[in-house]
């Protein structure tokens, strides 16, 4: 311990002795490890961090499997938490509450299981504190916070007695709820929330770091699962007691000595059951139990992979980093090489020389690694950001734990052995006779290896200047792209008007006055609603038949419900036909307005306006034909209906205000103008149009910006190898030049040998790069947008890029040689 204790205090002095190269070193080692351990902390936090409750090892998420099954009456929330396709089987954790409570009763091998389900798509209207608002809530069994092994931070948790028909409506927040609308208020319990109109007694708040099982947590509040008939008081809807309702999401915690065959089995035999009084028909069904101590993964697995991309390029970084590392070391080295000769010949074994090298290369690990951890806290609430703005109301657990902490570690180790082995074993083969013989410049070796590892740093340059050349070039190409309807001054909001509005009838007029209001404010040009927003990515699907064409089956198209006021407003022009009018209502007779390519596709060489389709039982006429727009910014246009939101209602809708002040500006007046009408209604979803787009395209943005980064940084590093091993022949070679000098060789024909090796390397890189990157660059054709993954454009601009670098570094060396004093050199040799 004494020895390898020695060996870091001289592997510090020797450091110390060289500032410069110390500096660049734990620089770039600080800069590679500091963004590989900031995007494994996002991925940590989406990912692979356990949920914080009582051993959540115990925990398993329970899910069903089928290759085909005939879903009937199936009725489940529309989301990816619930379902999904995985080699090529349904996979879907929703059930009926009854078969929770069939699985509760009789399932073997679990100590306790529970059920949550969010219900809604949307999130619930709330008035907490007085102030209106909406938030995410789930309805969850009266065992659940026991189940799932939750601490209360004040008062008490829902129980099996809240649970059941007649008990008092109660609710348990989160604690950003309750700082949000309580002002953290300690004498919260016992208040009421109001939810959707319902008042609930708050009983109890959760901790600040409380995580609950949906990946990102959105969750707000929690009410009993018992309370699900007075939200949705209609009685057709029997979600409670029918057996057709896919929504409820189940967990259980494996009693001691239980595995996961035995609960399976038992699962299967009551699922078996469940199916024989359900519409679904299933072949071959069968249950999954997924590990629950991240709670339910699709989400989050959909989230991470991503991610791991970014991984894999901040990695390339690293490894430049480490070649240029080890390149540096070697030329270090070769100065050493008498140092090390001598220890070898007063006794110094092969692996005391190595281990020595190895030490002083694990100082400068360790040292890169802790100001990497410093640097990553910033890197990772960039990266954090773009992940939290993908989804709304997500909350990761992004800290540093001790996954992090043995990552960095492990990565410290690692990029130790990548630029300190070869260094190390050049160290351990010094030769005691070779190396006292010949000392000073005159005995430096050439550095083969060294020339080897700057074209290897060029050759990974290229994935990443490629990458981020495309990447780019994507982003701009997206913002390029002509959304096809107006996108600028365009305010947007959602409202749901189910507290004020409790008949279907009266959701025109109050939708017209809420529109005829926000119309009077000052500087409103105009203003629409919408089922959906434009851009989102979404559009509800409608399937079609047209009459006289009965061969024609499982005709589709997307479609949206709008209100008279809509193309005029989001800019849309009519090609031919009419608009909507007040006088289309459910009394009226039904009409639609179609897009060009709707036209195109079903009404090929006709005119559409007057032609009919059916939805269902109803006929609509076309009455009118809009130009084409996007709903989501990376597909061509679709097939678009446009139905009248007063023939085809929905409760829920989207406001688009055109104004001639920045949008946002108009918030505070719109907010009261709301107010007015119904206090306890809040807005929703308040954003812009041109934020919108932004958000549609912020993994692409993600991309660019980092791999942008990060290209900048490989430049720079090969930049630093480049310049070293110029410099380092340069001082090897001094004395050849003073004597090509002495005999009347010009300046530029000693720089010249000197730029020629550099830029022979950097072809060399590039050569070996190249073709690997154009390789690679295919994996990622999906994130690319208007560009082929082997772009001739980006192709020529990253070898300019490579080349002006090389040249930019061997530069000053270069001229270093040109401007030799020939009596000095000699003199020195």
């Amino acid at each position: 311990m004494t020895t390898v204790f020695n060996d870091i205090k001289y592997g510090v002095r020797r450091l110390m002795k060289s500032p410069g190269f110390t500096v660049v070193a734990i620089l770039s080692l600080a800069l590679g490890i500091g963004a590989n351990t900031a995007v494994f902390s996002v991925i940590n936090g989406v990912r692979l961090k356990s949920l914080p409750v009582r051993d959540p090892h115990e925990l398993r998420v329970i899910n069903w499997t089928s290759p085909r099954p005939s879903l009937g009456s199936f009725r489940s929330r529309d989301d990816d938490t619930s379902k999904a396709m995985i080699s090529n089987k349904f996979y879907s954790g929703a059930f009926p509450y009854p078969a929770y409570c069939d699985f509760a009763a009789k399932a073997k091998g679990f100590s306790d299981m529970f059920a949550f389900s969010s219900f809604s798509e949307e999130p619930w209207s709330i008035t907490a504190g007085g102030v209106a608002s909406t938030a995410d809530g789930l309805m969850v069994s009266g065992n659940f916070f026991d189940g799932y092994g939750a601490r209360i931070l004040i008062g008490r948790p829902i129980v099996p007695q809240d649970d059941r028909p007649g008990a008092d409506p109660v609710a348990v927040i989160t604690y950003r709820l309750w700082q949000r609308h309580y002002g953290l208020d300690p004498h919260v319990v016992g208040q009421i929330l109001t939810v959707n109109g319902i008042p609930f007694t708050v009983i109890g708040v959760l901790p600040r770091h409380y995580m609950g099982p949906l990946a990102g947590d959105p969750t707000e509040f929690y009410i009993p699962m018992a309370v699900q008939p007075q939200l949705c008081p209609d009685p057709s809807d029997a979600w409670l007691t029918s057996f057709n309702h896919w929504y409820v999401q189940i967990m259980g915690r494996l009693e001691p000595g239980a595995d996961d065959a035995q609960a399976r089995a038992s699962l299967e035999v009551l699922f078996k059951r469940v199916l024989s009084v359900s519409d679904v028909e299933m072949e071959q069904p069968a249950i999954m139990l997924q590990d629950g101590r991240h709670g339910l993964m699709l989400s989050r697995q959909e989230m991470a992979q991503p991610l791991w991309i970014v991984q894999g390029v901040v990695g390339l970084v690293l490894l430049i980093a480490c070649a240029n590392l080890a390149s540096l070391l070697l030329a270090q080295g070769a100065g050493r090489r008498h140092e090390m000769a001598v220890r070898a010949a007063i006794g110094a074994g092969r692996w005391r020389l190595m281990r020595q090298s190895l030490t002083e290369s694990l100082v400068l690990s360790f040292i890169g690694a802790f100001f990497g951890l410093v640097l990553s806290v910033w890197i990772k609430a960039v990266v954090a950001g773009f992940v939290t703005v993908t989804q709304d109301n997500q909350n990761f657990d992004f800290q540093i734990d001790i996954n992090v902490l043995m990552f960095t570690l492990t990565t410290a180790f690692i990029t130790t052995l990548l630029f300190g082995f070869l260094p190390a074993l050049r160290a351990g083969s010094a030769d005691p006779s070779a190396g006292l013989k010949d000392s000073g410049i005159r005995g430096t070796p050439r550095l083969r290896l060294g020339k080897i590892l700057v074209a290897a740093q060029v050759g990974l340059s290229v994935l990443l200047v490629m990458g981020a050349g495309l990447l780019t070039q994507t982003l701009v190409n997206l913002y390029r792209v002509d959304p096809g309807f107006d996108a600028e001054n365009l305010l947007l909001f959602r409202l749901n008007p189910l507290e004020s509005v409790h008949k279907w009838e009266d959701l025109d007029s109050f939708y017209d006055t809420v529109r005829e209001r926000i119309a009077g404010i000052p500087g409103v040009r105009s203003v629409t609603l919408s089922d959906r927003s434009l851009l989102t990515g979404f559009l509800w699907r409608s399937e079609i038949t047209i009459p006289g064409r009965p061969g024609e089956r499982n005709l589709e198209s997307r479609a949206l419900s709008v209100n008279d006021e809509f193309f005029t407003t989001m800019g849309i022009g009519l090609l031919s036909g009419r608009s909507f009018r007040q006088a289309d209502n459910r009394n009226s007779q039904h009409v639609a307005i179609v897009n060009e390519v709707f036209a195109r596709k079903f009404f090929p060489d006709e005119n559409p306006l007057g032609k009919s389709f059916k939805r269902g039982d109803d006929e609509y006429q076309i009455v009118g034909l809009c130009r084409n727009h996007r709903y989501h910014i990376r597909r061509e246009p679709s097939p678009i209906i446009y139905f009248s939101c007063k023939q085809l209602r929905w409760r829920r809708m989207t406001f688009a205000v055109r104004s001639v002040l920045p949008p946002l500006s108009l918030v505070p007046s719109i907010r009261k103008t709301v107010a007015g009408i119904d206090r306890n209604l809040p807005l929703d979803e308040v954003t812009t149009q041109v934020l919108l787009l932004k958000k549609s395209v912020v993994w692409e943005r993600l991309f660019a910006l980092l791999c942008g980064s990060l290209a900048l940084l490989a430049l720079l590093l090969s930049c630093i190898g480049i310049f070293g091993l110029m410099a380092y022949n340069v001082t090897r070679r001094t004395g050849e030049m003073g004597i090509r000098m002495a005999l009347g060789a010009r300046p530029r024909e000693v720089a010249w040998p000197i730029l020629r090796e550099a830029l022979a390397l950097t072809l060399l890189g590039i050569a070996v790069g190249m073709p690997v990157a154009l390789i690679l660059t295919r994996l990622v054709r999906g994130f690319l947008f208007g560009i082929e993954a082997y772009d001739p454009v980006t192709v020529g601009g990253a070898t300019t890029v490579l080349f002006g670098v090389a040249a930019l570094a061997a530069w000053i060396p270069a001229r270093r040689a040109a401007k030799i004093d020939p009596m000095e050199a000699l003199r020195y040799e």
